[in-house]
């Protein structure tokens, strides 16, 4: 089974927050994709939550077999973000392009949107 998690508005909020629990959540037991695109790939920057009064997300238990980060690469470089300005090193992040994260879609039996 394959379950995507999908990002692209509210980076800095705490649905995005809640979105990226669930994926770490789903993927302790099954192959998670959370797929940041639009506004969405905000999510892998540098930022504090606590500063914005949200717990800390960085830290949460997470199968690094099962979770993917896709980042739709257009959207990230149109954003002029770079990659070491990431959070998320420990993760697998693949930079992609929008035909194939909308395959991932297809081939996934559940898909989250926020």
């Amino acid at each position: 089974m394959e379950v995507s998690i999908v990002l692209k508005s509210d980076p800095f909020s705490w649905k995005a927050i809640q979105a990226f629990k669930i994926a770490c959540a789903l993927s302790l037991k099954t192959k998670t994709f959370f797929i940041a695109l639009k506004e969405g790939v905000y999510f892998l920057t540098d930022w504090d939550p606590v500063a914005l009064g949200y717990e800390n997300f960085k830290g949460y238990e997470y199968n690094p077999e099962n979770l993917v980060f896709l980042v739709e690469e257009d959207d990230f470089k149109i954003r002029n973000l770079s990659e070491d300005k990431i959070w998320a090193k420990d993760l697998k992040v693949e930079f992609t392009d929008e035909e194939r994260i909308a395959e991932i879609l297809k081939k996934s039996q559940v898909v989250g949107v926020w």
